[in-house]
């Protein structure tokens, strides 16, 4: 195995591990919401499922609709 191969091996299992925490994050936010099931697509071609970033912020708005929801209305009722 050549030094290329190595650091090429390191940089998946870090991305992997990356990967797998975000997927733990989602997880948790989806335990955490009345969320039963959901869509997802990307736009660069990659698959979203297999990037931390989408994962996480597919996470982030389910965060925020369900404090947003608990919180309730924000807009005083039109006149």
């Amino acid at each position: 195995m050549g030094l290329r191969d190595f650091l090429s091996r390191r940089r998946k299992t870090a991305e992997s591990s990356d990967l797998e925490a975000a997927w733990v994050e989602l997880r948790q936010t989806i335990d955490d919401s009345k969320v039963t099931s959901f869509r997802a697509c990307s736009r660069n071609g990659r698959s979203w499922a297999e990037d931390p970033e989408a994962v996480r912020a597919i996470a982030a708005t389910i965060g925020r609709i369900m404090k947003d929801t608990a919180e309730g209305p924000k807009d005083s009722p039109a006149r």
